[in-house]
């Protein structure tokens, strides 16, 4: 492969990384808005927001849809930061109860 095909490569490449990284954006905001939205209504029907079996199905569900090459263990930690920051949104509204 010659030098100017390889850049030329290279640039294909981190292109369809910044689309993917609009897409997880994307995906990770409208997640953020569905769980708001489940907040809203368990608040309103006096519901504790926090399920931690809910949670843990969620972090198994990660590892078992993972097809890698990201390790089980990896893709949990991410999920677990996702969880975990999409819960620092429902504490600044007010609404996470234990």
């Amino acid at each position: 492969m010659t030098d100017a095909r390889m850049q030329e490569k290279i640039q294909e490449l981190r292109e369809r990384v910044d689309e993917v990284d609009r897409e997880l954006i994307r995906a990770l905001n409208e997640r953020a808005r569905v769980v708001q939205e489940i907040a809203t209504i368990k608040a309103e029907a006096g519901i504790p927001i926090f399920d931690p079996k809910r949670e843990e199905e969620i972090l198994q569900r990660a590892v078992e849809y993972n097809e890698g090459p990201i390790y089980d263990s990896s893709m949990r930690d991410i999920f677990e930061l996702i969880l975990h920051r999409i819960r620092d949104i429902e504490i600044q509204r007010g609404e996470y109860q234990r």
